[in-house]
């Protein structure tokens, strides 16, 4: 049971359910125009591209992988690191036998690599795709108020299955925006937290992250920017374009998640980071309600909530 201060309870409840529900239906649009090119998107649904979540819509492996984190979290997020990642390491060879939902072959080939009896901190594959990045928002909001612990968790989870400087920035970077958002940051003020704590890296990441802010304070129109930014496959740019979509629209999810996932390359993952940061600050309200009522398993969703609630509280040294 939950016993504190019911304003903050509820506050922080909102949050993340906005991150939750955020990152399905960010997934969720995106699902049907993922490797259509832009120009493939406007000639199926019309010229602004694809605006609404198709009805009975399930979200993708990044929505799916998020899930599998977040149980791995329930487990043992109050423990010491190593044995966190045991539980994570024990999710992913669980997750081989959930439904294929999309997952690159990295996530998959790592998950194979951890059935086989390989340990989590030798398990990683070498790649700089977006796997570890889309997954690992759900760290930043139960470490929020542990900082530290929070870039050691993101990048430790990570390299579970992606190993590449590219990644490891960019799974701190991910999991970092959503504790920013919570803490009430707007998207331009996370530039400089963003850049320190993934300081030293990856300087491919360090310059997409550059290159984001500069080109979303420039007077570029969103389709010329995000063609400059990349097509999402790699990790720096799936990062470096959802965060141009929230520094565009910081207060209008629905739009910077339409403009997430128009575009050439990895829409779901796009949509679903930048909705994930979004969400995460502007709480349930922001998400349109069509949206939500569109997701076909929006059940798995709620029911996870009160159980992240409490781990989040006991985490935080509020229990």
């Amino acid at each position: 049971m939950i016993t504190r201060n019911l304003p903050d309870t509820l506050d922080i409840e909102k949050k993340l359910r906005g991150y939750l529900f955020s990152i399905a239906c960010g997934d969720a649009l995106g699902s049907p125009v993922e490797h259509l090119t832009l120009e493939q998107i406007k000639e199926k649904y019309g010229e602004k591209g694809i605006l609404e979540v198709p009805r009975d819509s399930l979200w993708t492996d990044d929505t799916q992988l998020m899930l599998v984190i977040a149980r791995g979290a329930l487990r043992g997020a109050e423990f010491e690191l190593p044995e966190l990642m045991d539980y994570i390491a024990e999710e992913l060879v669980l997750w081989l036998d959930e439904p294929d939902l999309g997952a690159g072959p990295t996530s998959r080939g790592a998950a194979l690599r951890l059935k086989e009896g390989i340990h989590w901190s030798r398990s990683g594959i070498v790649s700089k795709t977006c796997g570890s990045l889309m997954r690992v928002g759900i760290l930043g909001f139960i470490y929020r108020n542990k900082p530290e612990k929070l870039v050691k968790a993101a990048l430790l989870s990570g390299r579970i299955t992606h190993l590449h400087p590219v990644s490891d920035a960019a799974s701190i970077a991910g999991a970092y925006a959503v504790k920013l958002a919570l803490d009430g940051l707007e998207p331009g003020e996370m530039y400089k937290p963003l850049l320190n704590v993934t300081e030293g890296i990856s300087q491919e990441f360090t310059d997409a992250l550059k290159k984001s802010y500069e080109i979303a304070h420039s007077g570029m129109e969103d389709e010329d920017a995000l063609k400059e930014l990349g097509q999402g496959w790699y990790a720096d740019e799936t990062f470096a374009l959802a965060y141009f979509c929230t520094l565009r629209y910081p207060n209008d999810y629905k739009k910077a998640v339409q403009t997430a996932v128009n575009i050439t390359g990895d829409s779901d993952s796009v949509g679903s980071v930048a909705g994930g940061i979004l969400g995460a600050k502007l709480g349930i309200e922001a998400i349109p309600v069509s949206w939500i009522e569109a997701l076909k398993e929006k059940e798995k969703l709620e029911e996870i909530v009160l159980p992240l609630l409490e781990k989040y509280f006991q985490v935080s040294g509020n229990k």
